[in-house]
């Protein structure tokens, strides 16, 4: 009997209905399209940010670190102790967070005369670094040749293919560096060279590491010591750049890893304000839907007092009533989210190919919480004027002849 009178309710105003659905499902679709990209892409994204440098920087404790290649120097003193071993760089690639590693690039420091050298793995760097602009082209690691920053060319006036001396040794210059920071005021030579001519063998000064991370929060941020042991398990096993930084100095022992903030930060924001946009989409379509039900609802509503009042009079109590035409309510939100959710699946893999160019994989679990989520709203939208109608009299309803 029920089913038959949600049945027989459903098909009444059945433009009204229609209207209803098509509002759900343009909610839903949006909500599927949204969450399904915003939890598929990040690490698309993150990748992207991975172009604007190193997010860590690893130097030996006892060294005075005032920044690196693509981002600062590194002053250290004489001594062994400032120094990292050069076989001791794979290490990085063994903590748990090793997959999260996009690039590593060790580097050593090295001066002549008022001339800034750095040793580097220019296979490392290009990863580390790949939104440098390079006239020419990019240094062999086994090679004679060097690159210059934009500005220390400018100023001794080099030119691409020219031979110069560096540290005693001739090199040809085989690309121009423009990179918008420090290196721009630099030569770069292969590591192994700056090993051999400032005898420095199998030694680094710091280990540039470019890391997917997680944007920091306020628990990224508490002290590790202060933590209980469940609280810095779950620290441990998040990519917070300062947890990997934490998993970096426990591979190199008396090394201190610490984050470039002015990169790792612009990343958490930008990350944040994505996932946010899309956040406020999601909740903006949904909430649309919902005022669109509510607007029908009160409508159809005020149409019904009289069945509502009648099914009152005849013994129905008013939770009774309230299931069956929720029910009705429930199954017509039930098909707008079915259409939205399949229609948002497709919405996601278009968005994922024309905005970000990559694919994406849409969760299985997503449009059934999808579909559930568009039955709340439903709900939710006709809550009010369901609850206006249930409480008026059917006495009254009845004398007026509704």
């Amino acid at each position: 009997m029920l089913i038959r009178f949600v049945k027989d309710s459903i098909r009444r105003a059945p433009r009204r209905k229609a209207l209803i659905v098509a509002a759900i499902a343009m909610g839903s679709a949006v909500a599927t399209s949204m969450l399904g990209v915003m939890l598929s892409i990040g690490d698309k994204v993150n990748r992207e940010l991975r172009t604007a440098g190193a997010n860590i920087a690893v130097t030996m404790r006892a060294a005075a670190m005032t920044g690196g290649v693509g981002s600062v120097t590194t002053a250290t003193a004489s001594g062994s102790a400032n120094y990292i071993a050069e076989a001791d760089v794979p290490k990085l690639k063994g903590i748990f967070w090793g997959l999260n590693i996009t690039g590593i690039a060790p580097s050593l420091a090295a001066q002549d005369g008022a001339l800034p050298l750095q040793g580097v793995r220019f296979t490392g760097l290009r990863q580390v670094n790949p939104a440098w602009s390079v006239q020419g082209r990019w240094a062999e690691d086994l090679s004679n040749d060097c690159m210059a920053g934009e500005g220390i060319a400018n100023r001794m006036n080099w030119k691409l293919k020219q031979q110069v001396t560096v540290l005693g040794a001739p090199c040809k210059i085989s690309g121009i560096i423009s990179s918008g920071d420090e290196a721009d005021d630099r030569v770069l030579l292969p590591l192994a060279r700056v090993q051999q001519l400032t005898k420095r063998p199998g030694v680094v000064d710091r280990i540039d590491v470019a890391a997917l991370t997680k944007p920091e929060d306020d628990f990224a941020r508490k002290d590790p010591k202060l933590m209980t042991a469940a609280e810095l398990e779950r620290w441990s096993c998040t990519n917070y750049v300062v947890s990997i930084a934490r998993q970096i100095e426990e591979a190199l022992p008396g090394t201190q890893a610490r984050p470039v903030r002015r990169v790792a930060d612009s990343e958490g924001k930008v990350l944040d304000k994505v996932g946010g946009l899309m956040g406020l989409i999601t909740l903006a379509a949904l909430f649309s839907a919902g005022l669109t039900v509510w607007s029908l609802t009160a409508t159809t509503m005020m149409e019904r007092r009289g069945e509502i009042a009648i099914m009152q009079a005849i013994g129905g109590t008013r939770s009774l009533v309230a299931v069956i035409l929720g029910l009705e309510v429930a199954l017509v939100g039930l098909l707008g989210g079915i259409i939205g959710a399949f229609t948002g699946v497709w919405l996601a893999h278009f968005v994922g190919q024309s905005v970000f160019n990559a694919p994406v994989e849409i969760s299985p679990v997503l449009p059934f919480v999808i579909m559930l989520a568009a039955m709340l709203v439903a709900l939710a939208g006709a809550a009010q004027p369901l609850r206006r109608s249930l409480n008026l009299e059917p006495a009254t309803i009845l004398r007026e002849g509704l």
